[in-house]
């Protein structure tokens, strides 16, 4: 009985099937609540599906907080006093907020207005990103030390607000997963619309990502017409939705790979659709840890990933330093390291512009996996590095860090 029924509030912007840190907070809040801590969640956004959680639930139910930068500046003093009033009202003792909006909102509800909780912060993105940003910048360093501690979910991030920031509230825990649902999930039959896409006599690549600039699928898309050409029986699918769609699926058509690229939109159960692949490419310009490479690691997928920040150099090769130089490609312990993309958009074939660097490695390596059944196999031994970041692990270091709180 960890949590004696301490009344613990997750703060989010939604519990929308969709991103990491949406996941995340639907995994921690609910792991909490098996551990006996009461938990209740308020989303700034009532969306669909959600994910599975366990615990109250409650939402400002506004459509989209993004409108315009001058909604979600007014938004920040509307929400916050809602959210003290709600800590008061239901007696929440601890809020954890999930990511920088929601970060910011739980914060100003103890600046102006009162709001007597406990407030932990996470970050679930590389904040380098916003070092461009003055606005951003300033915000996350005026914010984030008025919170009792803010949770970093890579060694990456927490170097980053440390050094670049000035940030010392802070503790690395990784994002966790339930390792053996992931299992119970893959076994689970595709949808039926899928299920001749995903034929045996393919080789399938998998992406799972939001069709966003930030997860770099065009390169992906632009690198697989060199595999195709080689293998006509390769077959790439991406998981997600996002406001690149339309173009990405323009690229598709530009590069003739209607037959061999698919995007598969949001999906519920990421789980089969893994589990009938033979490799899972990352492609991310950017990260915070990347949940979903340690998913594809706790189905033995073999995984190709950038080595973007932060997340992906931590998980999938332990053996490296944070800022060590490196070769590309890097075969790590766990996964394949390839260079990382510019933060350039190219929705051309590679007749107009041909394939950068960066893309023809990439290419090179997935072809390579479709060649080579012994490094296949030698990239199949994921799940023991998967058991790291299983919830029964990972929860015992955040109970230590609501106990310590409490002294």
């Amino acid at each position: 009985m960890n949590g004696v029924n301490m009344k613990i509030l997750i703060l989010v912007e939604s519990l929308k099937v969709k991103g990491g840190s949406e996941k995340f907070a639907a995994n921690l809040g609910t792991k909490l609540y098996e551990n006996d801590y009461d938990v209740s969640f308020l989303t700034l956004m009532d969306l669909n599906p959600k994910h599975h959680f366990k615990g109250n639930y409650y939402t400002l139910n506004e459509d989209d907080i993004y409108a315009n930068v001058f909604k979600r500046s007014f938004d920040l003093f509307r929400y916050a006093p809602k959210i003290t009033r709600l800590c008061e009202e239901q007696g929440i003792e601890t809020i954890i907020s999930v990511s920088e909006v929601a970060n910011f909102h739980a914060v100003l509800s103890r600046y102006l207005y009162g709001n007597k909780v406990r407030i932990i912060a996470t970050q679930h993105i590389n904040p380098e990103i916003f070092l461009n940003s003055p606005l951003k910048s300033n915000l996350i360093k005026f914010f984030y030390p008025r919170a009792d501690k803010t949770v970093c979910v890579s060694r990456d991030i927490e170097r980053v607000l440390n050094e670049k920031y000035g940030i010392t509230n802070t503790e690395m825990i990784y994002n966790m997963m339930n390792l053996n649902e992931n299992i119970r999930l893959s076994q689970e039959k595709l949808p039926d619309e899928y299920e001749k896409l995903f034929d045996d006599g393919n080789f399938n690549f998998i992406n799972v990502g939001r069709l966003t600039r930030q997860k770099g699928q065009w390169f992906l898309i632009r690198s697989f017409r060199k595999l195709v050409d080689k293998h006509p029986n390769g077959r790439l699918f991406i998981i997600g939705d996002g406001d690149l769609k339309d173009k990405l699926k323009t690229l598709i058509n530009r590069l003739n790979l209607n037959n061999h690229v698919f995007l598969l939109g949001e999906q519920e159960n990421i789980f089969p659709f893994l589990k009938n692949s033979h490799c899972f490419t990352f492609t991310s310009l950017w990260e915070g840890f990347g949940l979903v490479l340690t998913e594809a690691l706790s189905l033995n997928l073999p995984v190709i990933s950038t080595d973007c920040k932060s997340g992906p150099r931590e998980v999938l090769c332990p053996e490296l330093d944070l800022g060590e130089k490196i070769e590309y490609p890097y075969f790590g312990e766990y996964g394949i390291l390839t260079e990382l993309f510019p933060d350039k958009l190219i929705f051309e074939d590679i007749n107009q512009i041909p394939l950068i660097e960066p893309e023809s490695m990439l290419a090179d390596l997935m072809i390579k996996l479709v060649e080579n059944p012994g490094l296949r196999k030698n990239y199949s031994q994921g799940q023991d590095l998967a058991k790291i970041f299983n919830d029964d692990k990972i929860i015992n270091q955040w109970t230590k860090i609501l106990k310590d709180l409490t002294i």
